[in-house]
């Protein structure tokens, strides 16, 4: 009887000790340090496994890698436009149980950030990403030692979408200057019981349509002079036509400026594209005073692009940001029209997960025009190959168009713009 009891009493402590380890495995994702995590290190050209203890990923633009005898990771970047540090999973994770309460907590150390950026992200496969800009709040950290910062999950994960199946669970990167330590990194439940700096995010509901500057680290040095800039040419220039949108408005200036002369050069023009742009920072801009000295007979309005590229906004809430931007022109130059221009394709092919985005956007924003003031015009075709390809020909990055894919859209919208502007 004894002996049956000290057994039972040995399987009931050994039952309980499973059932700790799981409840912990359940609430806790480690990710550093961790024999289960393989750290990959990515940059805008190539990506690699990191399995020594050091790794430098590129020349002009390196990120070197370091490992500690204590696991610490060491991570420097330099010049960086883009420089990452992948936490894979050989088998996927669920994320979910982290949504209500728990998130992202890391322990690091940022001992230099010097004009960067700093974001945290997961990949949802098939290209398909969530992340979370943290710059502002990562460089109030830097020189402060070692610190905890914990990232809500609702931060990361969208309403209606799973996060049960991920094998990126988790990605750190960074751009412009700087060195950080990551003493551990990990997904937990219940992140207000942990101490420690907690991040904030915007809300992805209406971040497209809050009115904001844009903040990224490269844009520091350029975009509010190019702002100021832009007030003085609205006053002097009297433009009968204003081009309002992003980098690939702005490449009228520049790659495409020869098309723009020989097409346009005729009209009186005032060029409103900035690159990076969103529509938030659209709506900004023309709520600071951008068009409010001009009387144009036309504006040619083509945004949303980096919506989707930077943080893949959800199509309804980008096509919502444009509608905003239409209300935005009529209410401050109410006598002009606006030629809204579909946001043109990218990557290769049809299947790439950003220019379906793109397209979903296209398809909600074609329903705004009126016929009397806003004029829609999709010229994604002049781009594309029968069989949906688009050529480094017409857009070398297959983003941006050079000289000949300026033509392309030259060619297309020159009538609309005779037109609209009579």
């Amino acid at each position: 009887m004894t002996k049956s009891l000290i057994r039972w009493g040995i399987a009931l402590c050994t039952l309980a000790g499973s059932t700790v380890q799981a409840d912990n495995e359940a609430r806790v994702l480690t990710l550093w340090p961790s024999q289960q995590t393989t750290l990959v290190a990515q940059n805008h050209a190539e990506r690699q496994v990191w399995s020594e203890s050091e790794l430098t990923l590129g020349n002009e633009r390196p990120l070197v890698l370091t490992r500690n005898d204590d696991q610490t990771i060491k991570m420097q970047w330099k010049n960086a436009w883009w420089a990452a540090l992948n936490f894979d999973r050989s088998e996927p994770v669920n994320l979910e149980r982290f949504r209500a309460n728990g998130g992202v907590v890391v322990e690091l150390d940022l001992s230099k950030f010097d004009n960067a950026g700093f974001d945290i992200a997961y990949a949802c496969g098939n290209g398909c990403e969530r992340k979370v800009t943290v710059t502002h709040q990562m460089a109030k950290l830097a020189g402060e030692g070692l610190k905890t910062v914990k990232l809500p999950a609702q931060c990361l994960m969208r309403e209606g979408e799973t996060a049960r199946y991920i094998s990126t669970p988790l990605r750190l990167s960074s751009g412009g200057n700087g060195a950080v330590e990551f003493k551990s990194v990990s997904w937990q439940q219940d992140i207000d019981s942990v101490d420690g700096v907690t991040l904030t995010c915007p809300d992805p509901k209406t971040v497209a349509i809050t009115p904001a500057p844009l903040n990224e680290h490269w844009a520091q040095s350029w975009w509010m002079p190019r702002h100021k800039e832009k007030l003085k040419q609205a006053q002097k220039n009297d433009p009968q036509v204003i081009f309002l949108g992003d980098s690939i408005t702005e490449g009228w200036e520049k790659a495409g400026a020869e098309v723009f002369e020989k097409y346009f050069g005729d009209y009186r023009t005032l060029n409103l594209g900035y690159g990076g742009d969103r529509t938030e920072n659209v709506l900004w801009r023309l709520q600071h005073g951008e068009v409010d000295e001009t009387a144009p007979k036309l504006v040619v309005l083509m945004i949303g692009t980096n919506n989707t590229g930077h943080r893949q906004d959800d199509p309804a809430r980008i096509a919502e940001g444009i509608k905003h931007i239409l209300n935005e022109l009529e209410q401050r130059i109410p006598d002009s029209k606006v030629l809204l221009l579909a946001i043109y394709p990218r990557g290769a092919t049809a299947d790439d997960v950003l220019r379906q985005n793109n397209a979903l956007v296209n398809a909600r924003i074609r329903n705004f025009a009126d016929g009397e003031r806003v004029f829609f015009k999709d010229i994604n075709s002049v781009f594309l190959t029968e069989d949906g390809v688009l050529s480094e020909k017409v857009m070398p990055d297959l983003l941006h168009p050079e000289e000949y894919g300026y033509t392309l859209v030259a060619e297309a919208i020159k009538d609309d713009i005779k037109r609209l502007t009579r």
